[in-house]
């Protein structure tokens, strides 16, 4: 569990997307961007911290972090009102690669 400021970040998250109306909530890690206001301080410090050991991660993977153009996070409610979770990645080539998240 990713535990920051005296509490876990998914249970910031899990309440956002259920006040988000429907909305998806979407983390940005490459490129960064300033369009997170809505995230609250303890998910941000998490983010802030992930996106610091995120081109270590990918070096200790055996991959380049130069050739990712887009990488975000999208959070959402399901039609059945589960939580979804889905990864994107877009590589140099223009590739789009998706993949579902599970967590619980």
């Amino acid at each position: 569990m990713n535990y920051v400021d005296d509490g876990y970040v998914i249970d910031d998250l899990l309440q956002l997307v259920r006040k988000a109306n429907g909305e998806r909530i979407i983390i940005h890690w490459i490129p960064d961007s300033a369009s997170q206001q809505y995230l609250t301080p303890r998910v941000l410090n998490s983010i802030a911290s992930y996106k610091e050991w995120l081109p270590k991660h990918f070096q200790n993977s055996g991959a380049s972090i130069d050739v990712i153009r887009e990488f975000r996070t999208d959070i959402f409610l399901k039609r059945n009102k589960q939580v979804g979770v889905q990864a994107y990645l877009v590589d140099d080539r223009g590739q789009e690669h998706v993949s579902d998240v599970l967590f619980g």
